[in-house]
């Protein structure tokens, strides 16, 4: 075929006019980033937040609930996907919205005194950063077991951190190591805790959340919460729809003598997923949805999840929780542990006669050494105060 018709052909086809957008796109993206950084003039008053999920949560969540308490006179920008007027109701007064990968949001970055990240989200559009400003990266796990990892893109965007970031906030000295041996080798790293802890320590916040736990999903007073909470996977599949979580509820309640509500949180990656329906039996919620993982492990009595890191934050409440992995030698093929599964306090099955099993033969007075344990091995050094010590930063930055 001459190259006549090739480019007659890619007309017809539409394929090179759909290059032509995606090349227009890309020069567009680059100088409206040169743009926002040559004339955005840093206000040093105003800090600029990303999650991972784009929502009100994380760490960043309890970053800004104590910048509120303190009455600070910060502008705080947080970054959204889609119509920031429809997020509104999700987020505290004193925060202004901004839609993901917008120009406005670039306007934002580039002229935000502070970045407050709890994963690549600041360099994922590539926005250059000023020697002024200051990144500081939060993280979303702790001393959680799965290896930091993700695609070809994923990697090229986790390579430029180590340049750009100037401080990586960890609760422990495993969790240092992490952040030393992967993308943050050269990186200040602030030995605080997690923000998102702070309420775990807290005794009257704890009674608080708890009831408006209950109150949210209409649980008895008397009744026990289960939280099964898993994380993702990478090929899609959900190892979730193997649990027989009839013979889950007789094993919790015939070992800890109570009725138990199990509240089901699917990965955001997940939601989904068609595991709840109108024959869904009255005793399981769906809490997918609800606003604040961590309110959700402030409430639990008891847990179970998989590779999750949200079990390195509830292990600090040393209430009972345990693990199902049916895939185990996949995950560790595929993703990776930085230690084994069998390390932890947690009670680890494979199938769900093992999941009985390990509920019904559960040894408190075991598992509780085991806690200690695993935080003293792990150099765990929350205490609640991380949120405080945090916006102490933040305040010595800004002044």
């Amino acid at each position: 075929m001459n190259p006549l018709e090739k480019l007659k052909r890619a007309f017809v086809t539409g394929t090179l006019i759909e290059r032509c957008i995606k090349k227009l796109d890309i020069i567009i993206g680059i100088v409206s980033k040169k743009i926002c950084y040559s004339h955005g003039k840093i206000q040093k008053n105003k800090i600029f937040i990303m999650t991972y999920d784009n929502k009100y949560s994380c760490n960043p969540r309890y970053i800004n609930e104590e910048i509120v308490r303190r009455d600070l006179p910060y502008d705080v920008v947080w970054a959204v996907t889609g119509n920031p007027a429809a997020h509104k109701g999700e987020f505290p007064p004193n925060v202004r919205l901004v839609q993901r990968s917008s120009y406005e949001m670039l306007q934002e970055m580039a002229s935000a005194k502070i970045w407050i990240d709890n994963a690549l989200n600041c360099v994922w559009d590539d926005m250059p950063k000023k020697k002024e400003q200051i990144y500081i990266n939060t993280w979303h796990g702790s001393m959680g077991i799965k290896r930091l990892h993700g695609n070809e893109k994923w990697m090229e965007k986790a390579s430029r951190c180590d340049r750009v970031t100037n401080y990586c906030v960890a609760n422990s000295t495993f969790e240092e190591n992490v952040y030393r041996s992967t993308f943050w080798p050269n990186v200040e790293i602030l030995r605080f805790g997690h923000a998102r802890n702070d309420i775990l320590f807290n005794k009257e916040a704890r009674e608080k959340i708890r009831k408006r736990v209950y109150q949210y999903f209409d649980v008895e007073p008397s009744s026990k919460l289960f939280l099964y909470a898993p994380t993702f996977r990478d090929d899609g599949t959900t190892p979730f729809s193997s649990i027989d979580f009839c013979a889950l509820k007789k094993a919790l309640e015939m070992r800890f003598q109570c009725d138990v509500c199990i509240l089901v949180r699917l990965h955001f990656k997940n939601s989904k997923s068609t595991i709840f329906s109108s024959e869904t039996a009255e005793w399981m919620r769906n809490a997918t949805f609800y606003p604040d993982m961590q309110e959700l492990l402030v409430a639990a009595d008891m847990g179970l999840t998989d590779y999750s890191s949200w079990a390195y934050d509830f292990v600090l409440t040393k209430r009972p929780l345990f693990l199902y992995a049916p895939d185990i030698a996949d995950y560790d093929q595929d993703r990776g542990f930085y230690y084994p599964l069998e390390s932890t306090p947690f009670p680890l099955a494979h199938n769900n006669q093992e999941l009985t099993d390990c509920i019904l033969q559960f040894n408190a007075e075991i598992y509780s050494k085991d806690v200690e344990r695993f935080l003293q091995e792990r150099g765990c050094y929350e205490e609640g105060q991380a949120s405080k010590r945090i916006v102490d930063k933040l305040e010595e930055i800004m002044k």
